[in-house]
C-alpha cells in the first residue's frame, strides 16, 4: 500500500487527497504503478504513444489507476485518447472562456476534459480537427471540484510533453465550478 500523495505522479493536491482519504477511510491505497519499459502508467508514456498519430483510435491505458485495497474491483482510472471535434461543437461541455478547454460533468462516474492542443503534424490531410480528450472514471465518489483538479493535473502532465503548437491555458476548478450552474 502506497500513500496516496505519493501516486499516479503526485497529482492529488492537498484537498483532493484530503478528500480522497475521508472517502476510502485511509491515507493507502493500492495503485498500478508502471512496470519497468511500460509505456503506459506514466504522462511521459501516454504522451508518446499519443504522438504516434491523432487518426488512429487509440484507447490510452490509464495513466492513473487507484483502489482501497488491490483486490478491489473499485478502480479510480483516468485515461486519455484523441477525439475529432471541436470545442465549439461538444454536446454538453461547460466552457470556460479565455481557455482551452471544454468539460463534461454530469454527475456520473465519469468526467471528461477536452483540450485544445494543436499538433497538425499528428493529422492526415482531409481529417481532423482533434481535441485531446481526459477521462476519470470514479466510483470511488469524489465531488466533481475534486475530479477537475485531477484531470487538469494530469492533463497539464500530458499536456506538457505533447509538443501542442499553442499555449494550454486549464481554468481553475473553482472556475469551471462556478461557471457550470448544473455543478452547483
Amino acid at each position: 500500500m502506497t500513500l496516496l500523495s505519493d501516486v499516479c505522479e503526485g497529482i492529488f493536491d492537498p484537498e483532493t487527497r484530503g478528500e480522497a482519504e475521508k472517502i476510502l477511510g485511509s491515507d493507502r491505497v493500492s495503485w498500478q504503478s508502471p512496470s519497468k519499459g511500460d509505456v503506459y502508467g506514466t504522462s511521459s508514456g501516454v504522451a508518446e504513444v499519443l504522438s504516434r498519430g491523432m487518426n488512429r483510435r487509440y484507447t490510452i491505458n490509464p495513466s492513473c489507476v487507484l483502489k482501497k485495497k488491490a483486490s478491489s474491483t473499485r478502480d479510480l482510472r483516468i485515461w486519455f485518447e484523441w477525439w475529432h471535434g471541436t470545442l465549439e461543437n461538444m454536446p454538453g461541455t461547460g466552457r470556460v472562456k479565455g481557455t482551452s478547454a471544454a468539460y463534461q460533468l454530469d454527475g456520473s462516474q465519469l468526467s471528461r476534459l477536452f483540450v485544445d492542443c494543436q499538433r497538425p503534424d499528428l493529422v492526415e490531410p482531409g481529417k481532423g480537427p482533434y481535441l485531446l480528450r481526459a477521462v476519470i472514471s470514479d466510483p470511488v465518489g469524489l465531488s466533481e471540484q475534486s475530479r477537475v483538479r485531477l484531470l487538469n493535473a494530469s492533463a497539464e502532465k500530458v499536456t506538457a510533453q505533447l509538443n501542442c503548437k499553442n499555449d494550454i491555458i486549464l481554468p481553475e476548478a473553482d472556475v469551471v465550478i462556478e461557471e457550470d450552474p448544473r455543478l452547483k
